[in-house]
């Protein structure tokens, strides 16, 4: 089988896993209910698990390792993911900050902090990136590039992102939104795995971001036994009473602006050698 349909074979059948595990549908056929809401992370775990053991799969017929995925808890990985999550931290807390100005609205304190709602919000987010990430880059953009370039594998990666996202659930602006934003994240992220050619920066940055603006800052409305407890900060009006394009018109400025400096640090380097090799 070609690269290409290898990569789409696997993002297939990972998106039937994704369905069935984090989408919830195997759990309404769990017969009880885990404390804490420990159902959803046994499912995200899962398939995060899921996730890692096909990828092995998949590299074991093409004769890969996971390390050449760049799939390892190595020293470079591990200073990789720190590096990252402290980048993500540090971006989308001011994404959050200049999103509370665009809508109109101030953060506050929570009544109801709790350390733990917190250590567990980011063990939470941890796993489920790490799924997305295995789901999404290693394994499939590997292929891609071998099969297409780089270049056309984001591209084909994107697409496959926004029509994951699609959802029968929202219309209009929020419909858009719900599919442009992850499609844009896809474009850093991938750019990032590119560069780096390993997975610990792009999931650093993914579980930082994802920190932030659901464990730190967080706009969801609340909800008793939702999968991730409330953040510390939220809104100090309804979300109700908030244009959704204020809200979401920073995350998309901010991934635009964030695709095009990855995009230029990662062909930086590929201008440099093509100069020198002409020389």
């Amino acid at each position: 089988m070609k690269p290409f349909l290898k990569a789409i074979l696997f993002l297939v059948i990972l998106w039937i896993f994704d369905f069935l595990l984090r989408k919830g549908l195997v759990a309404n056929f769990i017969p009880f209910q885990l404390p804490h809401n420990f159902t959803m992370l046994f499912l995200f775990s899962l398939f995060a698990f899921s996730s890692w053991l096909i990828t092995k799969w998949f590299c074991k017929k093409d004769k890969m390792t996971l390390y050449d995925l760049g799939i390892s808890l190595d020293r470079k990985n591990r200073f990789e993911f720190l590096y990252g999550f402290l980048i993500g931290i540090f971006l989308w807390a001011i994404v959050s900050i200049v999103q509370s100005y665009t809508a109109g609205f101030s953060w506050e304190l929570r009544a109801n902090i709790s350390l733990f709602n917190i250590l567990y919000g980011l063990i939470f987010i941890f796993i489920a990136d790490l799924g997305t990430e295995l789901f999404t880059r290693g394994y499939p953009l590997k292929r891609l590039e071998d099969s297409v370039g780089a270049n056309a594998a984001i591209l084909v990666m994107v697409f496959f992102v926004g029509l994951k996202s699609y959802s029968f659930d929202a219309e209009g602006e929020l419909l858009i939104y719900s599919i442009l934003i992850p499609a844009l994240h896809t474009i850093f992220f991938s750019i990032i795995y590119f560069k780096t050619k390993r997975l610990g920066a792009a999931l650093g940055i993914h579980t930082g971001a994802n920190f932030i603006t659901i464990s730190v800052f967080d706009l969801r409305i609340e909800q008793p036994m939702q999968a991730i407890p409330s953040g510390i900060l939220q809104s100090n009006v309804g979300l109700e009473t908030l244009s959704l394009t204020a809200l979401q018109l920073p995350w998309v400025v901010m991934a635009l602006i964030f695709s095009i400096v990855t995009y230029f640090w990662w062909t930086k380097n590929k201008r440099i050698t093509t100069m020198y090799n002409r020389h």
